[in-house]
């Protein structure tokens, strides 16, 4: 078997034929278009012409850009961060207005020698219990019961009267 030619069809043929005449009318009126642009950046295709710049003005439009931004304010900023700016500005008028209250004069004169006459804080003494959830606060409690206990015995004046009042004592002391 001999290879079969493929022989082309006539809507191929008619395709290809009116391809090529829009191709020709284009250029025809590129050409009827040239005398009127002399323009020496004019170019027929413009899609094989190169931009020819350089790297200085690449980076002076880089920097224009960037300027022209700083100057505009466009500057994206999250509502979060809106947020947080509005907080810390109203943060930062608290404290204006406590030193505007402070300096503001008092309506009545009885606040004001109340105020005067408590100038000093009554200091709370602290009293030095031993912890009993730590081995050595234990150590002491347990001293210290054992004292109680021995006085308790030689001041008794019955079997359970020196007993009884110690465990009063201790109770009114806890409800204190």
């Amino acid at each position: 078997m001999a290879g079969i030619k493929k022989k082309s069809s006539l809507r191929d043929k008619a395709s290809k034929k009116s391809q090529l005449a829009k191709i020709n009318e284009f250029k025809q009126e590129l050409a009827v278009d040239a005398p009127a642009q002399q323009d020496p950046t004019y170019h027929e295709n413009p899609f094989l012409k190169l931009a020819k710049s350089t790297k200085k003005e690449k980076q002076q439009v880089k920097s224009d850009k960037f300027v022209s931004k700083l100057i505009l304010g466009d500057t994206r900023i999250s509502k979060s961060a809106l947020r947080r700016r509005k907080r810390k500005a109203k943060e930062q008028l608290k404290p204006k207005l406590d030193d505007l209250l402070l300096n503001l004069p008092d309506e009545s004169g009885a606040d004001a020698k109340h105020e005067d006459t408590k100038l000093f804080i009554k200091k709370v003494k602290r009293e030095n219990k031993p912890n009993p959830t730590k081995a050595s606060g234990i150590k002491q409690i347990l001293k210290q019961e054992s004292g109680m206990f021995k006085t308790a015995l030689q001041n008794r004046s019955t079997n359970f009267a020196s007993l009884k009042d110690m465990i009063q004592q201790n109770l009114q002391n806890n409800a204190k």
